[in-house]
């Protein structure tokens, strides 16, 4: 059975877009996918940054990490659930590459889908920094996906 990867370094609309699309790819083609979240060694214990941690404000119409955390969770355990996909959530802390790396040898994982923002560049020419380097790495498939609409982001429904 061909094993898949969603590595998530923050709650975010890339990374929901990746896990939307690995639901969506898995109830038409099976597999075992595995959601992997990559927490810093040094970051809260929820592994999500703390809101005021001196970056710059967070826009009221972004969804916040732990929002986007919920749906995620929620969106994987409706598809457990609905579709009996084999989905398993993992959490690490440490370096995100390495982390990713290691884990893809550990499960044999055939393929990453990696969640990249909506401004990243859409090119074979100037594919994103963690793609490329991931492909060096491992020398899995990477897939990339990009969010559609920041509207959508919270409205998907996996049963629909």
């Amino acid at each position: 059975m061909t094993a898949y990867l969603i590595p998530i370094k923050a709650p975010s609309s890339p990374a929901l877009a990746a896990v939307r699309f690995a639901l969506e790819f898995g109830k038409r083609n099976g597999g075992v996918f595995y959601c992997l979240f990559v927490t810093e060694a040094n970051s809260t214990p929820t592994g999500d940054a703390p809101l005021d941690a001196g970056g710059p404000p967070i826009p009221a119409d972004v969804p916040k990490p732990d929002t986007i955390r919920q749906a995620i969770e929620s969106q994987l355990a409706q598809a457990r659930a609905g579709t009996g996909l084999q989905i398993e959530s993992i959490c690490r802390q440490g370096d995100f590459i390495q982390e990713v790396r290691q884990f893809v040898r550990e499960h044999h994982i055939a393929e990453i889908i990696l969640g990249i923002p909506e401004d990243a560049p859409d090119s074979r020419n100037q594919p994103h920094p963690d793609a490329l380097l991931l492909h060096q790495l491992t020398h899995c498939r990477i897939l990339t996906v990009k969010p559609k609409t920041k509207e959508q982001d919270l409205s998907w429904n996996p049963s629909s």
